[in-house]
């Protein structure tokens, strides 16, 4: 083959090459420009009983776990630090040595304190003949040297941070070589807000990991309601089982929130020892401020306000009619209901259900009217069977 017609043969391979990865680029940009697949609210109608049942009326709390008792310790004497016991992560028993400072200064305090108070008691001894007033002088000589000798002795004993419970060290801010100044001392904290804010400054923050409390805030509209002594539930990671606790303080000096609204500290307590858990954790609480038994309810989805008149839709026998009702306390997804129904009347709860025209399941939203309507997730309390029309008129929807 002549050499023209071989070239000629190549720049049409290249040209159908180019060509071929435009189009293979093109179908990749629409893929991944393609719109997601329309989703199509559709309303169905479903109905629940009133029933009678126990319930109980919760107030909501969200916070963070920290320790039921720490220990905030520093040294109480001046010096250089020569040795540190411990690390973090270390566990320790009540009185157990964590760091030391350098104790010569401190024992040559000592020995000076003794031989002062030994002068002093002789000099006592001395005046034992004399006037009363001398004996005195002496005697107050003594007392003023022992108590001398007294605090030698204990900056002596404190030249070694000893940990004043037994737990976990949590942080340790000193190391060999360090200069500390003596000005602190020791904390030890059992409850409070302030559990947290004294650790910031601590040489050696030791916490026990078996007993914990919830810290965190509730709204004004809420305080009223929530008192010391009342029952919680705290729920951690999703399946994990709730644990019991019990409200052990409220403060009344409000706090402000990121959006500008007051709130208030409130603690509480977990029972039992639970060492799994860590501080600063993420947790929430149901804290059960009124309990109420044998109590006419309806889902608060069935609830609908029209034209200044609170309302349900009864459904006898698949026909539906407006029916007036009087509510009460609001607890959960269910709302009290005082007059107008009778248990095993049933209601209908209208819900709006997300239909996707490509792959995927859609989601469910609860309908309703006035100012109970709408967003209450998950299955409608006390299902019942049967279906029949939406609130406030219209026809079923088609499936």
């Amino acid at each position: 083959m002549a050499p023209g017609k071989k070239t000629s043969k190549r720049k049409r391979w290249l040209i159908v090459a180019i060509a071929a990865v435009v189009v293979v680029a093109g179908a990749g940009a629409w893929f991944l420009t393609r719109p997601a697949p329309a989703q199509s609210m559709r309303m169905r109608a479903f109905t629940a009983q009133a029933a009678r049942a126990d319930q109980t009326q919760t107030v909501s709390l969200s916070g963070t776990l920290a320790p039921k008792k720490q220990a905030s310790l520093n040294f109480s004497v001046a010096g250089e630090v020569n040795k540190v016991y411990v690390k973090v992560g270390d566990q320790v028993a009540k009185g157990a040595k964590l760091a030391r400072v350098g104790s010569a200064d401190l024992s040559n305090a000592v020995e000076l304190a003794e031989a002062n108070l030994k002068s002093a008691k002789a000099s006592y001894t001395e005046a034992s003949s004399s006037s009363t007033a001398a004996k005195n002088a002496a005697k107050a000589r003594v007392d003023s040297a022992q108590a001398a000798l007294d605090n030698a002795e204990e900056d002596l004993d404190n030249a070694v941070l000893r940990s004043t419970i037994a737990g976990t060290v949590a942080q340790l801010g000193v190391e060999v070589g360090d200069q500390v100044s003596g000005s602190g001392g020791a904390s030890a904290q059992s409850s409070g807000y302030s559990s947290q804010d004294s650790s910031g400054s601590a040489q050696v923050l030791v916490i026990s990991t078996a007993t914990w409390k919830l810290e965190g805030t509730i709204s004004s509209a809420d305080l009223s309601q929530v008192k010391i002594g009342q029952a919680a539930q705290i729920s951690l990671d999703a399946g994990q089982e709730p644990i019991e606790g019990k409200v052990t303080e409220v403060g009344i000096v409000a706090t402000s929130s990121s959006d500008g609204s007051a709130t208030f500290p409130v603690t509480v307590e977990l029972s039992g020892k639970h060492p799994e858990l860590y501080s600063g954790t993420s947790a929430d609480a149901a804290i059960t401020v009124a309990e109420a038994s044998d109590v006419l309810t309806v889902p608060t989805a069935a609830i609908t306000n029209t034209d200044g008149k609170t309302q349900v839709i009864l459904s006898v026998d698949g026909e539906q009619s407006p029916r007036e009702v009087t509510i009460g306390r609001v607890f959960g997804d269910n709302t009290e209901i005082l007059e107008g129904l009778d248990a095993g009347d049933e209601v209908v709860v209208s819900a709006f259900f997300g239909e996707a025209s490509g792959d995927g399941e859609g989601g469910i939203t609860f309908g309703g009217g006035g100012v109970f309507g709408g967003g209450i997730g998950g299955a409608p309390p006390n299902m019942g069977s049967g279906g029949g029309a939406p609130p406030n008129g219209g026809t079923r929807p088609g499936r």
